[in-house]
Order: structure tokens, then C-alpha cells, then sequence
């Protein structure tokens, strides 16, 4: 039989894995300095979920494209996802993952009083990428991530919290620690990107 030619390639998003920031108040400076070591061609496309309001100029991205050595990009409904990019859910909506891999904005109900929610993005992403998910929960001041964390582990996935003791808001990363019976780990902020970074 001919050899078609055709190779696929280890940096389709078949292949990559995928880290979920999620995150509320306080949750900005725990991106930053996470971003602050990312390295620039980084195996993964990360893409970031907090809670906050409304911001129609984009400015939360504009701020931390300046600070990261990755592009950042703002969702927008059918966004592909690429390696060694970091993607912005927009205030407002959930972000679901799709069976192709793109990205999809959502307008349901809010959950745990919030749009875009955790829990929905983590349920989601878990069920298209398995093990290839590490989620990452930080300062936040309400549970939502409790219940999503439980389908990334159920899905083989990885869990990576911010230790609550050195949280801005603790309830976040407090209530995904005790969702489930063993996350991967418990660390200060300054050590996330070290911990993310082993598994990539």
C-alpha cells in the first residue's frame, strides 16, 4: 500500500494537553506570576476562566498579552485552539470545549452565581481530553470549581490548587481540595507553574 504522505503532527490539538486556570477575586495576581515563567513555545494551550465584569475593550488581554511571552487572545465563538496560546473566556459566558476542539461561548443559566463558571468549563474539557486536562483552581471567593474538579479526576485528568492559607479569597481552592479525595497538589502560587510545567 502507497504511503500517503500524510504525518500527523504532535502539536494538533489531538495531541497537546490543555491547562484550565480557573479563578475569581484575587485570582489576577496568581495569572500573572504564573505567566511571569511560562515560556514562550510552551506545549499546551492554556486557557483561563475567572469570574469578573464585563470588559467590552478587551483590557484584561490587552494587559496580560504585555506581560506574558505567549499570545493571549479573547474567545470568540468557534476559536480553535492552538499551542503555546492563552485564551481569555470573555466576561459573560461559559466557555464549552468541542468535539473538534474549538471553543464555544455559552449563555445558559448562570452557575454558582457565575458567567463564565468553573464548573462548566472543567466538565467539559474533561470529557474531550481525558488525562491530557490539568486544571489549575485559585483565590476565588465561592466553591464553583468543587464540582468540576471531581470530572477532571474521575476522567484522569490532573488538579493543581493554590494553597488556601496564602489565598486572597480562600473558598475557591478550599472547597476543591475537599471535593475530592487526593489533588494532585496543594502549593503557593510562586510554585504553579514549576508543578504545571512537569506535566507538559
Amino acid at each position: 500500500m502507497a504511503n500517503s504522505g500524510f504525518t500527523e503532527k504532535k502539536d494538533s490539538p489531538e495531541h497537546f494537553k490543555v491547562v484550565l486556570f480557573c479563578g475569581s477575586s484575587g485570582a489576577i495576581a496568581v495569572l500573572e506570576d504564573f505567566l511571569l515563567h511560562l515560556k514562550p513555545k510552551v506545549k499546551a494551550a492554556i486557557v483561563v476562566v475567572l469570574h469578573r465584569k464585563i470588559d467590552l475593550q478587551g483590557h484584561l488581554a490587552k494587559y496580560l498579552d504585555k506581560k506574558a511571552k505567549v499570545t493571549v487572545k479573547t474567545i470568540e465563538h468557534g476559536t480553535p485552539l492552538e499551542q503555546g496560546t492563552l485564551f481569555m473566556v470573555p466576561a459573560g459566558y461559559h466557555c464549552i470545549l468541542e468535539k473538534d476542539m474549538s471553543l464555544s461561548l455559552d449563555l445558559s443559566e448562570k452557575v454558582m452565581f457565575s458567567r463564565p463558571s468553573a464548573d462548566v468549563s472543567l466538565e467539559s474539557f474533561s470529557y474531550h481530553l481525558k488525562d491530557r486536562l490539568i486544571a489549575v483552581i485559585v483565590s476565588g471567593a465561592n466553591s464553583d470549581g468543587a464540582n468540576g474538579v471531581k470530572w477532571v479526576k474521575k476522567r484522569k485528568g490532573k488538579v493543581i490548587v493554590q494553597d488556601p492559607s496564602e489565598a486572597f479569597a480562600k473558598p475557591m481552592p478550599s472547597a476543591a481540595i475537599e471535593a475530592i479525595a487526593a489533588v494532585d497538589h496543594i502549593v503557593p502560587s510562586r510554585e504553579i507553574n514549576t508543578i504545571v510545567t512537569k506535566y507538559l
